[in-house]
């Protein structure tokens, strides 16, 4: 029996079919983050250098944690890249310098998709300009009862020429477009294209937590045994025995 999928639903904040609006067909609208896996990742290979179990090179004590698996076989490391949706870029963004090394924004098109915060009340992130931008999000964002929204850099893309600021919206109450932070990276210059994920939001379940430190032996114990069921397999033991599929559909 199929369980029942919780929804989120994103709505306009601008006016659809209306002469006093730009064309709307110019809003990229929010898509799941599978669709946005860059090619590096989908070039790597299962194993060091190659795709071959001959070079897999597993150490015989260790199991998994002795082979060359590649970062293609962790699955929490996908999880993360295709974890919700993604909000993407509506056009170009064309970035240049002025005469003092300061970045200079342009794109064409009417709509604006980029703003600027008068003050910086955050640390800068490293090799970043200190100038304190802001993505314009021009969708409304809604969440089914006790649940939240998790804004964030698209998780595991570093070779962005940004970082997005991250952030939790009670989503489920909270509907309205935020100002989403972010930085750009001092030594880019050119072109973000059209397209580009810009940040990514996760349902999260709001419950309530306790921390549980827990020494005994008999927990000890049980850690021990599930290292040690890792050895079953040379490689992709998560993988394929523990790893859960999770489940973020597009637009019906």
């Amino acid at each position: 029996m199929r369980k029942k999928e919780l929804k989120v639903k994103f709505s306009p904040a601008f006016i659809v079919n209306s002469d006093r609006l730009t064309d709307h067909s110019n809003f990229n609208e929010p898509e799941e983050s599978k669709r946005h896996i860059p090619s590096w990742y989908r070039k790597l290979s299962k194993f060091h250098k190659s795709n071959s179990i001959s070079k897999l090179h597993p150490i015989n004590d260790r199991g998994t944690d002795g082979s060359a698996a590649s970062t293609k076989l962790c699955m929490p490391f996908f999880d993360a890249l295709t974890a919700g949706y993604m909000y993407t870029l509506d056009y170009d963004l064309h970035v240049s310098q002025d005469k003092n090394g300061f970045p200079v924004l342009s794109w064409e098109g009417d709509n604006m998709i980029v703003d600027k915060r008068l003050m910086i009340d955050v640390p800068v992130p490293t090799q970043h300009h200190p100038m304190h931008y802001g993505w314009k999000v021009n969708w409304y964002s809604e969440t089914p009862k006790g649940y939240s929204l998790l804004v964030t850099h698209p998780l595991n893309r570093h070779d962005l020429p940004f970082t997005t600021m991250s952030g939790i919206i009670d989503s489920d109450l909270w509907h309205t477009p935020v100002f989403t932070s972010f930085f750009l990276k001092r030594n880019f210059i050119g072109i973000i294209p059209k397209g580009t994920p810009i940040f990514q939001m996760i349902p999260i379940k709001r419950e309530d937590w306790s921390l549980e430190i827990d020494y005994s032996n008999e927990n000890i114990e049980q850690n021990q045994i599930k290292d040690e069921k890792r050895r079953s397999l040379i490689y992709a033991y998560y993988k394929n025995v523990i790893w859960q599929r999770k489940q973020y559909r597009g637009k019906i």
